[in-house]
Parts: C-alpha cells; structure tokens; sequence
C-alpha cells in the first residue's frame, strides 16, 4: 500500500469516528426533557394513584378509584447545541380510571395524548412550543353499567409553556388553543404551576429530596372555572436522571377524566412515579 493510501485511509476513518459521534450528540441527546409541572394531573413518567373521590365526577360518585397513567417526553433531536440548547421532542401519554368500589373494578374512562415540542433553554428560563393530539374513550364497562353516550373529545391542541427556575423553585406558565374541536368549543386554555423541589440529602440508597407543588388551570370551554391540584411528598434518586417519588396529591374543581369534563370533582389520594 501506498504512503499516500495510508493517511487517507486513516483520514477517513477519523472524519466517519467524528461524525458518528456528532450524529449522536443530535440524536437523542442528553438533556432533560419537557417536564409539565409537578403537581398537574396530566404528567409524564409512569404512574399510579389511588384516589379517594369526595365528589365523584362520574355516577359512581363518591367512592375509591384507581389511575394507571403510562407516558414520557423524549428529546429526539438537538436543534442547537451548547449552553443553551434547543430541542424537538416527542411524548405520548395514556390514562386509565378504574372504580375500586365496584366490584369488576370497572374501567370509566381512557385518554390519549400524543403530541411534539420544541424546548429552548434559556438559563433559568425554559420556553417550550407543542402540538399534540388528545381522544377521549367511555371504558365499556361503565358503559353496560350506566347507559351513556361518549363524548367524541378529539381534538388537536397547541400549547407554549415558559418556565423559570430559581433555586429549588420553579415557577411554569401555560396557555393553549385548540385548533380543531369536534365538540366546537370555545379554544382558550390557561395554566400556572409553582413547584418546589429540595435539596438532596444522603440516604443508605442514594440521596432523598422534598417535593411539592401547586397547579391551577381554567379554560374558556368550562367558562373559566378554576381548578387546582396540588402535591406534597419526596423523590429518591437512583443513580440516574430516572428518580422515583412518592406523595399526597388533591384535587378540587373540573373533572380531570375528559369525558366529564364539565363534573365537579374533588379528591385527595397518594402517587407513585417512576421518571422514564
């Protein structure tokens, strides 16, 4: 081989080494990805709550149910790098609202939200754009038991979030306007969130921290009926960026269940969440 042949050979290798790992700082890069505030009912990560119902949005009423939630926010591709990144992202997320009272543990009601953000982080700030899809499904079950029609809640949604972090608080601010509504509701949304997150303190499995958080929401369709939720409890680390956490969660105004989305509901209840 030729003394030419070599050093473009390793030449050559090196520019494919680099743009490998170039490519891989684009793709699925590792930063943290969109989170919605801690205490909103919507969430990402993998979740299950047990609710005590104060006042039952749908006909079981008052009684204990069960929320299984499945979903996550994944950064796919780094728009720009550096300090201040800018990423596109993807998330998806499934809902599932079970009656403990009832003796089949009778699914009531499903929701599906699927969607892609942008989120730029500006130092302490972050400003986050997203499209996402939403449905909403009767679970068949309640549906032999109490004769309803489901409501045909799909609907495509674009919402901006601007949050600012300042030590261990963080304060988000959401609004949203829907662009296609088959029920033709007003578009308007509105949200505010306030959390607290601790600092981490040493434990035999890693470091603990305290958590908490306040979210309240309103929307021109339910003529900007206040509801809040909130959240009181501690996150362990494990490791990784995946922490698991524990709390008391309550909440008090609109249905969080879309097909009843215009109920009165009140609750208070435990949740456990593992960050995906």
């Amino acid at each position: 081989m030729s003394s030419i042949r070599v050093p473009a050979i390793v030449g050559l290798a090196l520019l494919l080494c680099h743009a490998g790992a170039t490519a891989q700082q684009r793709l699925f890069p590792s930063v943290r990805s969109f989170e919605l505030p801690e205490a909103s009912p919507r969430v990402h990560g993998f979740v299950g709550r047990l609710i005590s119902a104060r006042r039952g949005d749908s006909r079981f009423g008052r009684e204990q149910e069960g929320e299984a939630v499945l979903g996550e926010n994944f950064p796919l591709v780094s728009l720009k790098g550096g300090r201040r990144p800018i990423v596109l992202g993807f998330g998806s997320q499934v809902y599932g609202r079970f009656s403990l009272t009832d003796p089949k543990s009778a699914l009531i009601s499903t929701d599906w939200v699927v969607g892609v953000n942008t989120t730029a982080a500006l130092d302490a700030w972050a400003l986050t754009l997203e499209v996402y899809h939403e449905s909403s499904h009767l679970g068949d079950e309640y549906g032999d038991r109490f004769p309803a029609d489901r409501l045909d809640w799909t609907r495509e949604v674009l919402a901006g979030w601007a949050s600012y972090a300042a030590g261990v608080w963080r304060f988000t601010a959401g609004a949203s306007y829907v662009l296609d509504d088959q029920l033709r509701l007003p578009a308007p949304g509105g949200s505010f969130g306030v959390d607290f997150h601790g600092r981490p303190r040493g434990a035999l499995a890693g470091s603990v921290r305290p958590i908490a958080g306040l979210f309240i929401q309103a929307d021109a369709a339910t003529k900007w009926r206040v509801s809040s939720s909130a959240k009181l409890g501690v996150a362990f680390a494990t490791g990784n960026t995946h922490d698991i956490s524990v709390g008391l969660i309550a909440h008090d105004g609109l249905s969080t269940q879309r097909q009843f989305f215009r109920q009165e509901s009140q609750y208070i209840g435990m949740e456990l969440r593992f960050d995906l």
